[in-house]
């Protein structure tokens, strides 16, 4: 009966996961904290990842030009959470090599609630981000 309740369980996640590979390209429609608007608009997330127990997933999040960032992230706890998690440590990078994204993708790593899941709209909400803890943050997206 155990093993039954986790294959649900992971079977919902690879749902949850699909939409979002599926969409390939999502306008970053907002990133807001407590209600104030940090980023969006022109931004756009690079999907890629097939199956999410063969591979982790990743986004190339594309602010302007050449900068840019990729971050990995899951679905978790039935669909109901999902997690960015930053590949860069900006506190140990060469400041150089780090761009506007890479700093901004290292704020927002954290545990989101999965607000709203749609074939073509995407709504997470966190108050557990790594540099936001306590404040409300939102990254809204918009499938291209």
């Amino acid at each position: 009966m155990l093993v039954l309740v986790f294959a649900v369980s992971c079977n919902k996640e690879k749902r949850f996961s699909k939409k979002l590979i599926k969409g390939e390209t999502w306008k970053v429609e907002s990133v807001m904290v407590d209600g104030a608007y940090i980023q969006g608009g022109s931004s756009t997330w690079n999907v890629s990842g097939d199956d999410i127990y063969e591979t982790v997933s990743e986004v190339n999040w594309v602010l302007s030009g050449n900068n840019k960032t990729t971050f990995q992230w899951q679905f978790h706890n039935k669909g109901k959470n999902w997690i960015l998690n930053n590949l860069c440590d900006c506190e140990e990078a060469d400041g150089s090599l780090v761009d506007e994204a890479d700093y901004l993708a290292n704020d927002l790593a954290g545990t989101y609630e999965v607000i709203k899941h749609k074939r073509k709209e995407m709504l997470f909400r966190s108050s557990e981000t790594r540099t936001y803890t306590g404040k409300v943050v939102e990254i809204h997206l918009i499938r291209e």
